[in-house]
């Protein structure tokens, strides 16, 4: 093949990105006065005699852009190109073709191959260099979103590792032999990753099993955090046989000095007695509990009278509890929950409810009764999902002395 005449002259030289120009012709002289155009325009530039060759040297060197001649011995353009953008994986290395070829077919065929842009033959060199400022800028543009989706991508991964570790510490924290008591049956539901709701149980040296439900202020990993401070005091003192509401009041004291202004953690505890008329509750911020009897059927529903924990202080001797006492029937649960289970809402905007909830608790024996709730709620949300972290327990109380 002979030389193209070129139909304009060079434009002088400028500055330009330090891009690097693979140039791919079987001519030497077209080859020769394109490197010597790109050079005096600040381009990087390497030079192939055929396709074959320029394949072999992609692969070999990273090239930021090519310069693509259809009709070549060894492979041809079209097929070069092809080898050529696969090489490239995600990264993006515009090919413009060059030849003497103007009928639409080649153009779409240049197209088809995966070039990006077409230029006839004779080359005009002042459309040429304004084609490759375009791609300078857009390739500039598309390096710097690909470095943004890369640092993206690492902090992504990173936090993922994080969120990791932090489940697992989590989960060690919360994982304790008491929660197995057969008498306990807990379930949370986290909205994201982490939950803001807890479960703890622990058996003290008495005997008593003490549990604990808390609801920290909002979800995930900020809430989380904000219930950890009281597991280790919980744990401790539970652990040793102090009484509930003095366990209560250390609580609060230390959730107080750590929480900042506006978190706060509703909660409720239990204290399971020998006997049902030993048993005490005391809850704050938390919906009603439901003492329900051994049909599944409330047979008192018992409000909350006090604060969620971190807002006020609780004087010294101990939070105020309330005993169960006779209202124990055989056979008797307690039922306690977040405000998210009853505020679950499906995708009409209809909240669980207390009714419900009661309706599943009677609908089922004790033994089905924890798995008959868990179906109302999913049934009830259907595609929706939750907004906030869901959680239930049910206790088996002891009988009452006598029984």
């Amino acid at each position: 093949m002979t030389a193209e005449p070129i139909a304009a002259s060079p434009p002088a030289a400028a500055p330009r990105t330090a891009l690097r120009v693979l140039v791919v012709d079987d001519t030497a002289t077209n080859r020769q006065i394109l490197a010597v155009f790109l050079k005096k325009l600040g381009y990087a530039v390497g030079l192939a005699e055929d396709g074959a060759r320029a394949v072999a040297m992609f692969a070999a060197e990273i090239y930021d852009l090519v310069i693509m001649d259809v009709m070549m011995p060894v492979m041809d353009g079209y097929e070069a190109t092809r080898r050529i953008k696969a090489l490239c994986g995600d990264r993006w290395v515009p090919v413009v073709f060059l030849s003497a070829l103007d009928k639409d077919e080649n153009l779409v065929a240049g197209l088809d191959a995966g070039g990006d842009d077409y230029l006839p033959k004779p080359v005009n060199f002042v459309v040429l260099d304004a084609k490759l400022r375009s791609f300078a800028r857009s390739l500039a543009l598309h390096r710097e979103l690909e470095d943004a989706r890369r640092a993206l991508q690492r902090y992504h991964d990173e936090r993922e590792a994080e969120n990791q570790l932090a489940e697992e510490i989590f989960e060690q924290l919360m994982q304790r032999r008491d929660l197995a008591d057969p008498s306990l049956h807990y379930w949370i539901n986290p909205a994201s990753n982490f939950s803001g709701d807890i479960v703890a149980a622990t058996r003290a040296i008495n005997g008593k099993l003490y549990v604990l439900l808390a609801d920290a202020t909002g979800h995930g990993l900020a809430a989380a955090i904000s219930v950890l401070p009281l597991l280790t005091q919980f744990y401790d003192s539970a652990g040793a046989g102090v009484p509930l509401g003095r366990i209560i009041q250390r609580i609060n004291t230390q959730l107080r000095a750590s929480l900042p202004v506006g978190r706060f953690i509703a909660a409720a505890f239990v204290c399971l007695d020998i006997t049902c008329s030993g048993t005490e509750l005391w809850l704050g911020g938390m919906p009603s509990a439901l003492l329900i009897d051994a049909g599944g059927n409330v047979v008192r529903t018992i409000a909350a009278g006090n604060l969620p924990l971190g807002i006020d202080d609780i004087a010294p001797d101990g939070a105020a509890t309330e005993a169960l006492g006779a209202d124990c029937p055989p056979g008797a649960q307690l039922v306690i929950y977040s405000d998210g289970l009853i505020e679950a809402c499906n995708a009409a905007g209809e909240e669980f409810g207390q009714a419900r909830l009661r309706a599943a608790l009677a609908a089922a024996p004790a033994a089905q009764r924890f798995a008959a709730v868990q179906e109302a709620i999913y049934a009830h949300l259907g595609t929706a999902a939750p907004h906030d972290d869901l959680t239930l327990v049910i206790i088996d109380l002891p009988a009452k002395a006598g029984d």
